[in-house]
């Protein structure tokens, strides 16, 4: 008798990051880990989104009990401003050939911030992601300029400076 095959549970988000969204992941990572998954996978396509709602993701994935995959994909896909918090929070950080990550600058969605709540707002953020990255053992530096810079990386560059664990080009591999 073979032993029963791992379960994954996949879910995919390719939308900007909102409350709703952060419900989702937070709940899908509560029923992977209820129904002992050996994981949850994101396929995670996002031009990025509100603070507080990347916040409540990144506090779920940071404390949960089983692994959580970031998988930036599809090919032309992004990991942009608030995917950059979830990609770097995941256990397993994976990104898709053709895809990009980066530009992590906080903006504001109505006028425009006064230049002390825009300074407070981007060193909390910077922060927040350094902490992020040290904590995963990935490129804390990186990390900080692309709050402070909003720099953007291909796959490959994320892969040579140690932002993701791995390139793949579906979901099976």
């Amino acid at each position: 008798q073979t032993p029963p095959r791992p379960v994954v549970h996949l879910i995919t988000i390719d939308a900007p990051i909102t409350p709703v969204v952060a419900e989702y992941i937070i709940k899908s990572i509560d029923k992977a880990s209820q129904q002992n998954a050996e994981a949850l996978l994101i396929q995670l396509n996002t031009p990025g989104g509100l603070v507080d709602s990347t916040n409540h993701i990144v506090m779920k994935i940071m404390s949960s009990g089983i692994p959580v995959v970031v998988y930036v994909s599809p090919s032309g896909g992004r990991a942009a401003s608030a995917g950059v918090f979830i990609t770097l929070s995941a256990h397993i950080a994976a990104m898709a050939p053709t895809t990009h990550i980066g530009a992590a600058s906080p903006v504001q969605m109505e006028g425009k911030m006064d230049e002390t709540m825009a300074k407070k707002v981007t060193n909390d953020l910077a922060a927040m992601i350094r902490g992020i990255a040290e904590k995963r053992h990935r490129n804390a530096k990186w990390a900080e300029e692309a709050v402070r810079k909003s720099v953007s990386i291909t796959e490959t560059e994320a892969l040579k400076e140690k932002v993701i664990d791995l390139i793949a080009p579906d979901i099976d591999s």
